[in-house]
Protein backbone atom coordinates (compact mmCIF):
# COMPACT_ATOMS: atom_id res chain seq x y z
CA UNK A 1 0.00 0.00 0.00
CA UNK A 2 1.44 3.61 -0.81
CA UNK A 3 1.82 5.80 2.16
CA UNK A 4 -0.22 8.60 2.08
CA UNK A 5 0.30 12.33 3.40
CA UNK A 6 -2.45 15.16 4.94
CA UNK A 7 -2.84 17.59 2.15
CA UNK A 8 -1.43 20.35 4.10
CA UNK A 9 -1.06 22.83 1.44
CA UNK A 10 -4.96 22.70 0.41
CA UNK A 11 -5.39 23.47 3.73
CA UNK A 12 -3.65 26.67 3.68
CA UNK A 13 -3.82 28.24 0.14
CA UNK A 14 -0.27 29.99 -0.60
CA UNK A 15 -1.76 33.94 -1.36
CA UNK A 16 -0.27 37.14 -2.15
CA UNK A 17 1.53 37.56 1.49
CA UNK A 18 3.05 34.36 1.32
CA UNK A 19 1.09 33.78 4.11
CA UNK A 20 -1.14 30.50 4.63
CA UNK A 21 -4.79 30.48 5.85
CA UNK A 22 -7.22 27.58 6.78
CA UNK A 23 -10.07 26.69 3.68
CA UNK A 24 -11.96 23.56 3.75
CA UNK A 25 -11.43 20.48 1.25
CA UNK A 26 -13.93 19.52 -1.66
CA UNK A 27 -15.87 16.51 -0.44
CA UNK A 28 -17.23 14.37 -3.27
CA UNK A 29 -19.30 11.45 -2.95
CA UNK A 30 -17.00 9.58 -4.71
CA UNK A 31 -13.46 9.54 -6.03
CA UNK A 32 -13.31 7.32 -8.95
CA UNK A 33 -12.68 8.44 -12.65
CA UNK A 34 -15.94 7.00 -13.29
CA UNK A 35 -17.82 9.27 -10.71
CA UNK A 36 -16.25 12.33 -12.01
CA UNK A 37 -17.13 11.75 -15.63
CA UNK A 38 -20.57 10.54 -14.50
CA UNK A 39 -20.69 13.92 -12.16
CA UNK A 40 -19.26 16.62 -14.98
CA UNK A 41 -21.61 14.99 -17.41
CA UNK A 42 -24.79 16.20 -14.97
CA UNK A 43 -23.46 19.43 -14.84
CA UNK A 44 -23.12 19.34 -18.69
CA UNK A 45 -26.59 18.12 -18.70
CA UNK A 46 -28.07 20.75 -16.37
CA UNK A 47 -25.96 23.61 -18.35
CA UNK A 48 -27.50 22.13 -21.59
CA UNK A 49 -31.54 21.84 -19.99
CA UNK A 50 -31.25 25.79 -19.08
CA UNK A 51 -29.36 27.75 -22.11
CA UNK A 52 -32.40 29.47 -22.96
CA UNK A 53 -32.53 31.06 -19.27
CA UNK A 54 -29.23 33.34 -19.07
CA UNK A 55 -30.29 34.50 -15.33
CA UNK A 56 -29.78 31.27 -14.36
CA UNK A 57 -26.94 30.24 -16.30
CA UNK A 58 -25.12 33.45 -14.77
CA UNK A 59 -25.56 31.89 -11.42
CA UNK A 60 -24.27 28.75 -12.63
CA UNK A 61 -21.15 30.44 -14.12
CA UNK A 62 -20.74 32.66 -10.97
CA UNK A 63 -20.63 29.20 -8.80
CA UNK A 64 -18.16 27.40 -11.50
CA UNK A 65 -14.83 27.63 -10.62
CA UNK A 66 -12.96 30.05 -12.88
CA UNK A 67 -9.23 29.52 -12.34
CA UNK A 68 -7.60 32.67 -13.07
CA UNK A 69 -7.67 35.96 -14.37
CA UNK A 70 -4.81 36.65 -16.20
CA UNK A 71 -5.37 39.77 -17.62
CA UNK A 72 -6.37 42.19 -15.64
CA UNK A 73 -5.06 45.93 -14.60
CA UNK A 74 -5.52 46.87 -11.24
CA UNK A 75 -5.83 50.17 -11.43
CA UNK A 76 -8.89 49.54 -14.02
CA UNK A 77 -10.20 46.69 -12.06
CA UNK A 78 -11.46 48.39 -8.91
CA UNK A 79 -14.77 49.77 -8.98
CA UNK A 80 -15.30 53.73 -9.08
CA UNK A 81 -17.52 53.76 -5.49
CA UNK A 82 -14.09 51.82 -3.85
CA UNK A 83 -11.97 55.01 -5.27
CA UNK A 84 -14.75 57.65 -4.05
CA UNK A 85 -14.86 55.80 -0.26
CA UNK A 86 -11.26 56.32 -0.02
CA UNK A 87 -11.63 59.72 -1.18
CA UNK A 88 -13.95 60.43 1.42
CA UNK A 89 -11.47 58.79 4.26
CA UNK A 90 -8.38 60.51 2.96
CA UNK A 91 -9.66 63.71 3.10
CA UNK A 92 -9.98 64.93 -0.77
CA UNK A 93 -12.51 67.05 -2.31
CA UNK A 94 -14.45 67.55 -5.57
CA UNK A 95 -14.06 70.08 -8.33
CA UNK A 96 -17.96 69.84 -9.41
CA UNK A 97 -17.55 71.65 -12.37
CA UNK A 98 -14.66 69.67 -13.77
CA UNK A 99 -15.93 66.33 -12.58
CA UNK A 100 -12.81 65.27 -10.72
CA UNK A 101 -10.88 64.65 -7.66
CA UNK A 102 -8.86 67.19 -6.12
CA UNK A 103 -6.28 66.51 -3.56
CA UNK A 104 -6.41 67.19 0.25
CA UNK A 105 -3.53 69.94 -0.05
CA UNK A 106 -5.60 71.93 -3.06
CA UNK A 107 -8.72 71.77 -1.49
CA UNK A 108 -8.54 75.35 -0.08
CA UNK A 109 -7.42 76.80 -3.83
CA UNK A 110 -11.55 77.10 -5.30
CA UNK A 111 -14.64 77.75 -3.21
CA UNK A 112 -16.59 75.57 -5.58
CA UNK A 113 -14.65 72.51 -4.02
CA UNK A 114 -16.54 70.55 -1.08
CA UNK A 115 -15.18 67.40 0.61
CA UNK A 116 -15.34 64.13 -0.87
CA UNK A 117 -16.91 62.83 2.21
CA UNK A 118 -20.16 64.82 1.21
CA UNK A 119 -20.91 63.23 -2.44
CA UNK A 120 -23.15 60.03 -0.28
CA UNK A 121 -25.85 63.79 -0.42
CA UNK A 122 -24.76 65.02 -4.05
CA UNK A 123 -25.68 62.00 -5.61
CA UNK A 124 -25.62 63.59 -9.33
CA UNK A 125 -21.92 64.72 -8.68
CA UNK A 126 -21.67 61.10 -7.03
CA UNK A 127 -22.74 59.18 -10.49
CA UNK A 128 -21.43 62.08 -12.95
CA UNK A 129 -17.89 60.62 -11.07
CA UNK A 130 -18.74 56.96 -11.69
CA UNK A 131 -19.96 57.82 -15.53
CA UNK A 132 -16.28 59.55 -15.94
CA UNK A 133 -14.48 56.57 -14.24
CA UNK A 134 -16.46 54.13 -16.23
CA UNK A 135 -18.57 52.95 -19.44
CA UNK A 136 -21.83 52.85 -17.22
CA UNK A 137 -23.39 55.36 -19.31
CA UNK A 138 -22.26 55.50 -22.50
CA UNK A 139 -21.95 57.81 -24.25
CA UNK A 140 -20.73 59.95 -21.41
CA UNK A 141 -20.22 63.56 -22.82
CA UNK A 142 -20.57 63.14 -26.27
CA UNK A 143 -17.34 60.26 -25.92
CA UNK A 144 -17.18 56.49 -27.86
CA UNK A 145 -16.61 53.69 -25.91
CA UNK A 146 -12.68 53.51 -27.05
CA UNK A 147 -12.51 57.32 -25.36
CA UNK A 148 -14.38 56.98 -22.57
CA UNK A 149 -12.71 53.72 -21.52
CA UNK A 150 -9.20 55.00 -21.59
CA UNK A 151 -9.80 58.39 -20.26
CA UNK A 152 -11.32 57.19 -17.30
CA UNK A 153 -7.77 55.95 -16.36
CA UNK A 154 -6.96 59.55 -16.22
CA UNK A 155 -9.31 60.88 -13.99
CA UNK A 156 -9.05 57.83 -11.23
CA UNK A 157 -5.54 58.13 -11.51
CA UNK A 158 -5.90 60.82 -8.70
CA UNK A 159 -6.55 57.60 -6.60
CA UNK A 160 -4.95 54.65 -8.10
CA UNK A 161 -1.56 56.19 -8.71
CA UNK A 162 -2.08 56.63 -4.49
CA UNK A 163 0.66 54.04 -3.24
CA UNK A 164 -1.25 54.85 0.52
CA UNK A 165 -4.24 53.02 -0.88
CA UNK A 166 -2.28 50.18 -3.64
CA UNK A 167 -3.28 47.64 -0.64
CA UNK A 168 -6.80 48.14 -0.60
CA UNK A 169 -7.16 48.02 -4.83
CA UNK A 170 -5.39 44.89 -4.78
CA UNK A 171 -7.74 43.23 -1.73
CA UNK A 172 -10.54 44.68 -3.48
CA UNK A 173 -10.25 42.69 -6.51
CA UNK A 174 -8.63 39.41 -4.75
CA UNK A 175 -11.94 39.40 -2.85
CA UNK A 176 -13.85 39.99 -6.10
CA UNK A 177 -12.45 36.92 -7.51
CA UNK A 178 -12.84 34.62 -4.46
CA UNK A 179 -16.49 35.28 -4.44
CA UNK A 180 -16.39 34.35 -8.16
CA UNK A 181 -14.26 31.19 -7.42
CA UNK A 182 -11.39 32.68 -8.85
CA UNK A 183 -8.15 31.31 -7.49
CA UNK A 184 -5.18 33.11 -8.97
CA UNK A 185 -5.11 36.46 -10.37
CA UNK A 186 -1.98 38.26 -12.77
CA UNK A 187 -2.57 41.97 -11.80
CA UNK A 188 -0.86 44.51 -14.06
CA UNK A 189 0.82 47.61 -12.54
CA UNK A 190 3.65 49.60 -12.75
CA UNK A 191 6.33 50.43 -9.98
CA UNK A 192 9.19 52.59 -10.43
CA UNK A 193 7.72 53.93 -13.87
CA UNK A 194 9.04 57.52 -13.33
CA UNK A 195 12.00 57.03 -11.91
CA UNK A 196 12.53 54.54 -14.90
CA UNK A 197 11.60 57.16 -17.58
CA UNK A 198 13.46 59.75 -16.01
CA UNK A 199 16.53 57.57 -15.70
CA UNK A 200 16.16 56.99 -19.68
CA UNK A 201 16.06 60.52 -20.84
CA UNK A 202 19.18 61.08 -18.81
CA UNK A 203 20.99 58.08 -20.38
CA UNK A 204 19.85 59.48 -23.97
CA UNK A 205 18.71 57.32 -26.78
CA UNK A 206 20.70 54.56 -28.26
CA UNK A 207 20.46 52.84 -31.10
CA UNK A 208 22.26 50.17 -29.92
CA UNK A 209 20.55 48.66 -27.49
CA UNK A 210 23.51 46.99 -25.88
CA UNK A 211 25.05 50.02 -25.48
CA UNK A 212 22.32 51.68 -23.76
CA UNK A 213 21.47 48.78 -21.69
CA UNK A 214 24.97 49.24 -20.28
CA UNK A 215 24.45 53.24 -19.54
CA UNK A 216 21.32 52.21 -17.36
CA UNK A 217 22.99 49.95 -15.42
CA UNK A 218 26.15 52.08 -15.11
CA UNK A 219 23.47 55.32 -14.03
CA UNK A 220 21.73 53.25 -11.72
CA UNK A 221 19.04 51.12 -13.16
CA UNK A 222 20.53 48.40 -10.78
CA UNK A 223 19.20 50.62 -7.27
CA UNK A 224 15.84 50.91 -8.83
CA UNK A 225 15.43 47.17 -9.64
CA UNK A 226 16.22 46.41 -5.91
CA UNK A 227 13.60 49.46 -4.62
CA UNK A 228 10.89 47.97 -6.90
CA UNK A 229 11.89 44.75 -5.93
CA UNK A 230 11.13 46.33 -2.20
CA UNK A 231 8.30 47.85 -3.19
CA UNK A 232 6.74 44.20 -4.16
CA UNK A 233 7.56 43.19 -0.69
CA UNK A 234 6.02 45.83 1.23
CA UNK A 235 3.25 45.49 -1.33
CA UNK A 236 2.37 42.09 -0.45
CA UNK A 237 3.00 42.54 3.11
CA UNK A 238 0.52 45.23 3.62
CA UNK A 239 -2.12 43.62 1.18
CA UNK A 240 -1.88 40.42 3.79
CA UNK A 241 -2.27 42.85 6.87
CA UNK A 242 -5.57 44.72 4.84
CA UNK A 243 -7.55 41.24 4.19
CA UNK A 244 -6.62 39.76 7.77
CA UNK A 245 -4.76 37.06 6.28
CA UNK A 246 -4.00 34.11 9.14
CA UNK A 247 -5.76 35.43 11.52
CA UNK A 248 -9.55 34.37 12.65
CA UNK A 249 -11.05 37.21 10.51
CA UNK A 250 -9.04 36.55 7.28
CA UNK A 251 -11.21 38.00 4.10
CA UNK A 252 -11.40 35.38 1.34
CA UNK A 253 -9.07 37.41 -1.12
CA UNK A 254 -6.56 35.70 1.40
CA UNK A 255 -7.36 32.08 -0.66
CA UNK A 256 -6.49 33.95 -3.47
CA UNK A 257 -2.75 33.83 -5.21
CA UNK A 258 -2.01 36.70 -6.31
CA UNK A 259 1.10 37.57 -8.73
CA UNK A 260 2.01 40.88 -11.14
CA UNK A 261 2.91 41.72 -14.70
CA UNK A 262 5.00 45.07 -14.65
CA UNK A 263 3.78 47.07 -17.25
CA UNK A 264 5.26 48.98 -20.39
CA UNK A 265 3.64 52.25 -21.44
CA UNK A 266 3.87 51.98 -25.01
CA UNK A 267 3.40 55.84 -25.72
CA UNK A 268 6.39 57.15 -24.52
CA UNK A 269 9.30 58.05 -26.19
CA UNK A 270 11.90 55.34 -27.41
CA UNK A 271 14.44 56.16 -24.94
CA UNK A 272 11.13 56.23 -22.22
CA UNK A 273 10.37 52.31 -23.12
CA UNK A 274 13.54 50.75 -24.04
CA UNK A 275 14.34 51.78 -20.00
CA UNK A 276 11.24 50.80 -19.07
CA UNK A 277 11.43 47.21 -20.77
CA UNK A 278 15.30 46.69 -18.88
CA UNK A 279 13.69 47.18 -15.38
CA UNK A 280 10.77 45.25 -16.15
CA UNK A 281 12.78 42.51 -17.30
CA UNK A 282 15.40 42.58 -14.97
CA UNK A 283 13.00 43.32 -12.04
CA UNK A 284 10.78 39.85 -13.11
CA UNK A 285 13.89 38.03 -12.55
CA UNK A 286 14.71 40.08 -9.14
CA UNK A 287 11.24 39.13 -7.83
CA UNK A 288 9.23 35.71 -7.96
CA UNK A 289 5.66 38.21 -7.44
CA UNK A 290 6.45 40.15 -10.79
CA UNK A 291 5.54 36.86 -13.09
CA UNK A 292 6.07 38.53 -16.38
CA UNK A 293 5.99 41.88 -18.29
CA UNK A 294 3.70 43.61 -20.57
CA UNK A 295 3.32 46.55 -22.82
CA UNK A 296 0.16 48.79 -22.13
CA UNK A 297 -1.91 52.20 -22.87
CA UNK A 298 -3.91 52.46 -26.57
CA UNK A 299 -2.76 50.44 -29.32
CA UNK A 300 -3.65 53.06 -32.01
CA UNK A 301 -2.14 56.03 -30.57
CA UNK A 302 0.10 57.76 -32.81
CA UNK A 303 3.40 56.74 -30.86
CA UNK A 304 2.43 53.08 -30.64
CA UNK A 305 1.79 52.65 -34.52
CA UNK A 306 5.28 54.58 -34.94
CA UNK A 307 7.38 52.66 -32.85
CA UNK A 308 5.48 49.05 -32.77
CA UNK A 309 8.22 46.97 -34.84
CA UNK A 310 10.78 49.07 -33.04
CA UNK A 311 9.53 47.95 -30.05
CA UNK A 312 8.73 44.57 -31.15
CA UNK A 313 12.80 44.72 -31.67
CA UNK A 314 13.29 45.74 -28.20
CA UNK A 315 11.63 42.95 -26.66
CA UNK A 316 13.49 40.38 -28.75
CA UNK A 317 16.81 42.45 -27.36
CA UNK A 318 15.69 41.54 -23.71
CA UNK A 319 13.98 38.04 -24.27
CA UNK A 320 17.20 36.64 -25.66
CA UNK A 321 18.78 38.25 -22.28
CA UNK A 322 15.97 37.09 -19.97
CA UNK A 323 14.55 33.80 -21.58
CA UNK A 324 13.48 32.89 -18.54
CA UNK A 325 11.32 36.25 -18.32
CA UNK A 326 7.39 35.44 -19.11
CA UNK A 327 5.80 38.31 -22.07
CA UNK A 328 2.35 38.70 -22.32
CA UNK A 329 1.84 41.35 -24.99
CA UNK A 330 -1.52 43.78 -26.28
CA UNK A 331 -0.98 43.00 -29.75
CA UNK A 332 -4.40 43.19 -32.35
CA UNK A 333 -6.60 45.26 -29.90
CA UNK A 334 -7.52 47.53 -33.32
CA UNK A 335 -10.30 47.23 -35.68
CA UNK A 336 -10.93 48.48 -39.45
CA UNK A 337 -11.61 52.14 -39.22
CA UNK A 338 -9.55 53.21 -35.58
CA UNK A 339 -6.57 52.32 -37.93
CA UNK A 340 -5.23 52.20 -41.53
CA UNK A 341 -5.62 49.22 -43.25
CA UNK A 342 -1.80 48.85 -43.10
CA UNK A 343 -1.36 48.65 -39.19
CA UNK A 344 -4.00 45.66 -39.00
CA UNK A 345 -1.76 43.28 -40.94
CA UNK A 346 1.44 42.76 -39.04
CA UNK A 347 0.90 43.50 -35.18
CA UNK A 348 -0.02 40.09 -33.60
CA UNK A 349 2.72 37.99 -35.98
CA UNK A 350 5.33 40.35 -34.98
CA UNK A 351 4.33 39.85 -30.92
CA UNK A 352 4.25 36.22 -31.74
CA UNK A 353 7.71 35.88 -33.75
CA UNK A 354 9.67 38.91 -33.01
CA UNK A 355 8.94 39.76 -29.72
CA UNK A 356 8.23 35.66 -28.40
CA UNK A 357 5.42 36.64 -26.65
CA UNK A 358 3.73 33.59 -24.97
CA UNK A 359 0.55 35.28 -24.20
CA UNK A 360 -1.30 37.74 -26.63
CA UNK A 361 -3.77 40.22 -25.00
CA UNK A 362 -6.87 40.67 -27.06
CA UNK A 363 -5.94 39.73 -30.46
CA UNK A 364 -9.28 40.89 -32.48
CA UNK A 365 -7.68 42.38 -35.73
CA UNK A 366 -6.59 38.49 -36.38
CA UNK A 367 -7.87 38.10 -39.89
CA UNK A 368 -6.86 41.49 -40.72
CA UNK A 369 -3.27 40.30 -40.04
CA UNK A 370 -1.58 38.93 -43.65
CA UNK A 371 -1.93 35.52 -44.12
CA UNK A 372 -3.94 35.14 -40.57
CA UNK A 373 -4.58 31.21 -40.57
CA UNK A 374 -1.34 30.76 -40.58
CA UNK A 375 -0.51 32.92 -38.09
CA UNK A 376 -3.14 30.67 -35.92
CA UNK A 377 -1.34 27.81 -36.94
CA UNK A 378 1.60 28.89 -36.23
CA UNK A 379 0.37 30.42 -32.23
CA UNK A 380 -1.07 26.61 -32.12
CA UNK A 381 2.11 25.30 -32.69
CA UNK A 382 3.69 27.22 -30.45
CA UNK A 383 1.49 27.54 -27.57
CA UNK A 384 0.54 31.09 -27.46
CA UNK A 385 -2.54 31.48 -25.32
CA UNK A 386 -5.20 34.64 -26.72
CA UNK A 387 -6.96 36.45 -23.88
CA UNK A 388 -10.32 36.89 -25.03
CA UNK A 389 -11.54 40.08 -23.21
CA UNK A 390 -15.48 40.20 -24.53
CA UNK A 391 -16.70 43.23 -23.21
CA UNK A 392 -13.52 45.16 -23.10
CA UNK A 393 -13.65 44.74 -27.29
CA UNK A 394 -17.02 45.10 -27.46
CA UNK A 395 -16.94 48.62 -25.78
CA UNK A 396 -13.38 50.03 -27.15
CA UNK A 397 -14.10 48.28 -30.41
CA UNK A 398 -17.47 47.95 -31.06
CA UNK A 399 -16.74 44.21 -31.98
CA UNK A 400 -18.80 41.88 -30.77
CA UNK A 401 -20.95 38.38 -31.68
CA UNK A 402 -19.82 37.03 -35.41
CA UNK A 403 -17.60 40.01 -35.87
CA UNK A 404 -15.43 38.78 -33.33
CA UNK A 405 -12.51 36.35 -33.63
CA UNK A 406 -13.18 34.26 -31.09
CA UNK A 407 -14.79 31.00 -33.55
CA UNK A 408 -12.11 31.21 -35.34
CA UNK A 409 -9.37 30.88 -32.92
CA UNK A 410 -11.78 28.40 -31.74
CA UNK A 411 -11.94 26.29 -34.95
CA UNK A 412 -8.10 26.85 -35.22
CA UNK A 413 -7.34 25.12 -31.71
CA UNK A 414 -5.23 28.23 -30.73
CA UNK A 415 -5.83 28.31 -26.70
CA UNK A 416 -7.55 30.59 -25.35
CA UNK A 417 -9.05 31.74 -21.64
CA UNK A 418 -11.49 34.52 -20.92
CA UNK A 419 -10.09 37.59 -19.45
CA UNK A 420 -11.97 40.70 -17.54
CA UNK A 421 -9.10 43.16 -18.78
CA UNK A 422 -10.66 46.00 -16.09
CA UNK A 423 -13.30 45.05 -14.43
CA UNK A 424 -14.54 48.11 -12.94
CA UNK A 425 -14.35 50.33 -15.68
CA UNK A 426 -16.29 47.96 -17.68
CA UNK A 427 -18.76 47.18 -15.04
CA UNK A 428 -18.52 43.89 -15.33
CA UNK A 429 -16.70 40.28 -13.81
CA UNK A 430 -15.22 37.57 -14.99
CA UNK A 431 -18.60 35.61 -14.99
CA UNK A 432 -20.23 37.66 -17.20
CA UNK A 433 -17.28 36.74 -19.42
CA UNK A 434 -18.13 32.91 -19.09
CA UNK A 435 -21.98 33.97 -19.72
CA UNK A 436 -21.28 36.28 -22.53
CA UNK A 437 -19.16 33.21 -24.24
CA UNK A 438 -21.37 30.46 -23.77
CA UNK A 439 -24.54 32.23 -24.79
CA UNK A 440 -22.65 33.97 -28.12
CA UNK A 441 -20.71 31.03 -29.45
CA UNK A 442 -22.93 28.37 -27.94
CA UNK A 443 -20.16 26.67 -25.78
CA UNK A 444 -20.95 24.14 -23.79
CA UNK A 445 -20.10 23.27 -19.78
CA UNK A 446 -16.94 20.84 -20.77
CA UNK A 447 -15.84 24.11 -22.94
CA UNK A 448 -15.96 26.82 -20.67
CA UNK A 449 -14.39 24.21 -18.14
CA UNK A 450 -11.47 23.93 -20.89
CA UNK A 451 -11.28 27.97 -20.78
CA UNK A 452 -10.70 27.85 -17.18
CA UNK A 453 -8.38 25.37 -16.91
CA UNK A 454 -6.49 27.08 -19.82
CA UNK A 455 -6.50 30.06 -17.60
CA UNK A 456 -4.08 28.12 -15.56
CA UNK A 457 -2.15 26.01 -17.88
CA UNK A 458 -0.75 29.18 -19.55
CA UNK A 459 -0.66 31.52 -16.65
CA UNK A 460 3.11 32.82 -15.76
CA UNK A 461 2.52 31.11 -12.09
CA UNK A 462 6.40 29.10 -11.23
CA UNK A 463 6.41 25.13 -11.47
CA UNK A 464 5.74 22.39 -13.82
CA UNK A 465 2.08 21.41 -14.88
CA UNK A 466 -0.08 19.14 -13.18
CA UNK A 467 -1.31 18.11 -16.48
CA UNK A 468 1.06 15.83 -19.16
CA UNK A 469 -0.28 17.96 -22.06
CA UNK A 470 -2.49 21.24 -22.28
CA UNK A 471 -5.47 18.36 -23.22
CA UNK A 472 -6.03 17.57 -19.59
CA UNK A 473 -6.50 14.35 -20.51
CA UNK A 474 -3.98 13.14 -17.34
CA UNK A 475 -2.08 14.52 -14.61
CA UNK A 476 1.70 13.91 -14.08
CA UNK A 477 3.00 10.38 -13.21
CA UNK A 478 3.52 11.34 -9.67
CA UNK A 479 -0.29 12.45 -9.20
CA UNK A 480 -2.11 10.01 -12.46
CA UNK A 481 -3.61 7.79 -9.43
CA UNK A 482 -4.63 10.74 -7.45
CA UNK A 483 -8.36 12.23 -7.18
CA UNK A 484 -8.58 16.12 -6.86
CA UNK A 485 -10.99 16.60 -3.64
CA UNK A 486 -9.85 14.29 -1.50
CA UNK A 487 -8.23 15.06 1.97
CA UNK A 488 -5.40 13.11 1.26
CA UNK A 489 -2.60 12.52 -1.67
CA UNK A 490 0.55 9.87 -1.99
CA UNK A 491 3.67 11.45 -0.77
CA UNK A 492 4.92 11.73 -4.35
CA UNK A 493 1.95 13.53 -5.68
CA UNK A 494 2.48 15.61 -2.77
CA UNK A 495 6.09 16.28 -3.17
CA UNK A 496 5.29 17.59 -6.60
CA UNK A 497 2.77 19.71 -5.77
CA UNK A 498 4.79 21.69 -2.89
CA UNK A 499 7.77 21.92 -5.45
CA UNK A 500 5.13 23.85 -7.81
CA UNK A 501 2.79 27.01 -7.34
CA UNK A 502 1.44 26.38 -11.02
CA UNK A 503 0.35 22.95 -10.25
CA UNK A 504 -0.64 23.24 -6.74
CA UNK A 505 -3.14 26.03 -7.79
CA UNK A 506 -4.42 23.88 -10.90
CA UNK A 507 -5.11 20.92 -7.77
CA UNK A 508 -7.16 23.81 -6.26
CA UNK A 509 -9.46 23.80 -9.58
CA UNK A 510 -9.89 20.30 -9.96
CA UNK A 511 -10.65 19.48 -6.23
CA UNK A 512 -12.77 22.46 -6.45
CA UNK A 513 -14.34 21.05 -10.16
CA UNK A 514 -15.28 17.96 -8.05
CA UNK A 515 -17.10 19.42 -5.46
CA UNK A 516 -19.22 21.90 -7.96
CA UNK A 517 -19.74 18.90 -9.96
CA UNK A 518 -21.15 16.80 -7.52
CA UNK A 519 -24.05 19.76 -6.27
CA UNK A 520 -27.40 18.70 -6.77
CA UNK A 521 -28.81 21.91 -8.08
CA UNK A 522 -26.26 24.91 -9.32
CA UNK A 523 -28.74 27.88 -8.49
Amino acid sequence: MRRRAPLLFLLGVLTSSSCFISVSTAQVPSTSQQSSTRSEAQAASWFEAHRNRPAALRAFVQRMPKGGDIHSHLSGAVYAEHYLEWAAADGYCVDPKAVALVEPSACGQDSNYFPASQLFNRTSVYDALINRWSTRNLPFAGRSGHDQFFDAFAGLGVMSDSKSRQDDMVAEVANRAASQHIYYLELMLTVQGSAVRQLGREVGWNADFAQMQRQLLKRGLTDLVAKGSQQFVELERQVSKTLGCGTASAQPGCAVTVRYLQQTTRTKPPVEVFAQLAYAFALARANSRVVGINLVAPEDHPIALRDYGLQMRMLQFFKRQFPDVKVALHAGELTLGLVPPDDLRFHIREAVEVAQASRIGHGVDILFEDRPFQLMSEMRRRGVLVEICLTSNEVILNVQSEKHPFLDYWKAGVPMTLASDDEGISRIDLSNEYLLAATRYGLGYKDIKRLARNSLEYSFAKGDSLWKSPEFKAMVPACANESPGSTSVSKGCSAFLQKSERARIQWQLESEFARFESLQNWL
